[in-house]
Formats: structure tokens, sequence, C-alpha cells
């Protein structure tokens, strides 16, 4: 493991970052070129995400075939304890979990007893408090999905498509945290970070979290009526969807939704909204999507999981044919 952490210490953060942007899109003959030149397959993001988690996440099995070539390690853990093989079951990659496991890949989550621990201890999610210095977060961050905004206006379809799987995929896995959903209430651009990859990643959705920490009892009194914490984590991971919703039209049509007295973004509750499309480039099911997302009935609001079913389906038809009968 050591050995693996000091190989990703000997190339920058620009070569790391081209190494991992190429696993991500499936871009094989940039891969193999910067293999052949001596990039380990090994270098590892500062979530220590490698270029095969992200082949397995995104259902690239010949990525994921030439790092095996190159003799990639199939086991080392991401910062949530992930390996590739853990990604590849999570979005349900059987071809990906067939190769992974047949060369030795091991889920030391799903395949392991869990200790059993106290509810109060039993976070799956840790934090160290040195992490949210962003006195340096230049370093790592490379802007937020507000600033590409701001200078694009609107995205292009794909972009917007793989930013839009980047949020979906993140906010599912938060939702899906055991044994209570993390949910964030705080989603707009802003907190939406662009790393080196080009991939969006989730910010802020510590705060909801140290909330909780900082007042147990108010949480633990809360937890007591069961039915009732179910009750209110439905209606909060809904509100995350809504927003979610705002943010994929934002991006699609260019809309710049600010927060002021009668808009209230962040918990979106006076919102008159009616999405309007007017570039007839946004297919019809991602018009449906996102009229779903910011339905004003919460409870008619799909899932993350749904959501990336749907994004995941439009961006594979896309890539075969304009024409496809499910856009």
């Amino acid at each position: 493991m050591e050995g693996d952490a000091a190989a990703s210490g000997d190339f920058d953060m620009q070569v790391i970052g081209n190494f991992l942007s190429f696993a991500s899109r499936g871009d094989r003959v940039g891969l193999n070129q910067m293999l052949r030149e001596g990039t380990s397959p090994n270098v590892q993001d500062y979530d220590r995400r490698t270029a095969l988690h992200l082949a397995a996440s995104e259902g690239h099995a010949p990525i994921v075939e030439l790092l095996l070539q190159y003799k990639a390690n199939l086991n080392l853990k991401d910062r949530w304890q992930r390996t590739p093989l853990t990604d590849a079951r999570l979005y349900g990659h059987r071809d990906i979990c067939r190769i992974l496991e047949v060369n030795g890949g091991k889920d030391f989550i799903h395949d392991q007893p869990l200790t059993v621990r106290n509810e109060k201890d039993s976070n799956e999610v840790n934090f160290d408090i040195s992490e949210l210095n962003t006195l340096h977060s230049s370093m790592v961050e490379q802007g937020n999905l507000k600033g590409i905004l701001s200078k694009k206006v609107r995205l292009d379809l794909p972009t917007a498509l793989r930013y839009a799987l980047d949020i979906a995929r993140g906010m599912n896995y938060l939702h899906e945290h055991k044994p209570f959903p993390i949910v964030h209430n705080h989603l707009d651009s802003r907190n939406l970070l662009q790393d080196e990859g080009d991939h969006l990643k989730i910010g802020e959705y510590w705060v909801q979290m140290f909330y909780e920490q900082i007042h147990p009892n108010q949480e633990n009194s809360q937890r007591n009526d069961n039915s009732s914490i179910a009750s209110n984590v439905l209606d909060d991971t809904k509100k995350d969807i809504c927003s979610f919703g705002y943010i994929f039209y934002q991006m699609l049509e260019g809309k710049h939704l600010q927060t002021n007295n009668s808009f209230d973004f962040m918990h979106l509750k006076s919102v008159n909204f009616e999405p309007k499309f007017h570039i007839s480039r946004c297919p019809n099911r991602l018009k449906q999507l996102i009229a779903q997302c910011t339905n004003k009935d919460p409870s008619k609001r799909p899932t993350f999981a749904a959501v990336i079913i749907t994004l995941e389906e439009v961006s594979a038809c896309l890539g075969r044919s304009a024409l496809c009968p499910v856009c």
C-alpha cells in the first residue's frame, strides 16, 4: 500500500488528472499511451481513487482489462474503503464484476462481516476536521459549477449529462448511507466542486453531519420516534432531488437561478417553477426527468437511484444514435 501511495507521489497532479480522466471517459488509446510512457496504473487522486475505480464505476470493461494487463492493483481502497469491485457492484456492471473477481478482486465492504458497534458510533463516513480547511483548496479543486456556468452560460448536452451523473451518483451514495441517509440540504452550483479529472464532487455534505454531532441529544430524541424519522428523512431527501432538478435545468438551459426573498433555492419553500425548454437539443426523456425532480408533490419525485438509471440510458442512447426512441 505504501508503495502505491509513493507511486502517486512520483507524478504531478496534471499527469494524474489526465490519466484518471482517460480512464473515466473510456479513452483506451490515451490511457494506453500514458501507460506505455511509464505512468503507474496505481496512481490515486486525493480521494485515493484509482483509474480502476473510475473505469469500474463508469462501466468501461476494455479499460479495466487494459489496466489489469499493466498489473494494476485490484484491491486498493479509496477514502471510503471501496475497492474497484465495490464500485462495479454498486453501479451494476456485472461484466466488470466478473473480470475483477476472476483476477482476485475483493469487495471488503460486502464480502466481510461488519463489526457491530453502538449506533452512536456507526457513521460510515468519518471526517478529519483538517480536511475542511479551505485555505489551500485551489491545490485540489479546479473551481465549482457556478464558475463553469458563469463562463459558458449553458453546457453542451454530453457535458451536462456527465456532470449530472457525477452529482446523482455522489448524492445516491450519501442517501444510501446506513443506518440513516446523509441529507445535504444545501445542494447548489456553488458547492459542486470540479476535480482535476473534470468531474464534479459533492461539497458541504458534512454540514448536516456536523450539526447532528453538535446536537446529539436532539438527534437521539428524534430517533425515539422511528416513524417520524422516516418521514422527515424522506422529505429531506426529496428536497435534495428537487435541488438537483434545478441544477440540471440550469446546466442545460443556462438559467441562473438566484437566491432572494421570493426564491429560496436552498429549501425550495416558495417556488412556483415550471421548466421551459427553449433549446430543442434537450431530449424529451430529460425534460420529463427534470419535471419529475421538481414536481410540487415531493412524493412524486424520483430517488437518485432512479435518476441514475435514466441518465445512463440517455447517455448510452446518445452514444448510439441521435434518433434513439428512449430519448
